[in-house]
């Protein structure tokens, strides 16, 4: 069965990054594979649920668990067959660019935690649009309201 491979980080734009594959997913009959990456000490920057002085154990845990609440946060009705969930420790733009090999798609969002901890990381989505091997598919994030004197402006 054909796979597509999500990215995913506990953010908002990576959540709306696994709906879209997840309907993607829906529309080719297709496996969809949930990926979270993790690095000590960067993930620690990353995860809400992290602790400030964490171990490697604690910081697999907190990977496991941003995984699942991100899941649980998803629209996953009507896939053919259950996510494959993977959290792998490591660069997030080789753990992605790994799992998505002989994939239809790599689905990524264009802006995870940022911060302190984007900037530690790079830009993921630049990362893995250059080194795919496989179709990337890159989802922006929500639309903001525009502010009040674009809407005076436009009327």
């Amino acid at each position: 069965m054909d796979k597509i491979v999500v990215g995913i980080d506990g953010s908002e734009t990576a959540r709306r990054a696994l709906e879209w594959a997840a309907a993607e997913a829906r529309l080719r009959g297709a496996r969809l594979v949930v990926v979270h990456a993790w690095q000590q000490p960067a993930a620690a920057l990353m995860s809400p649920y992290a602790p400030l002085l964490a171990d490697p154990g604690s910081l697999a845990e907190t990977a496991r668990q941003t995984l699942t609440d991100t899941l649980k946060a998803a629209d996953l009705s009507g896939l053919a067959s259950e996510p494959e969930q993977l959290v792998v420790q490591g660069a997030a733009a080789s753990a992605l660019i790994d799992a998505a090999e002989n994939s239809l798609l790599l689905v990524v969002g264009s802006r995870g935690r940022g911060g302190v901890a984007g900037l530690l990381l790079g830009s993921v989505s630049r990362q893995v649009a250059h080194e795919s091997t496989v179709p990337v598919v890159i989802i922006p994030p929500a639309a903001t309201a525009p502010d009040a004197q674009t809407r005076e402006r436009d009327g």
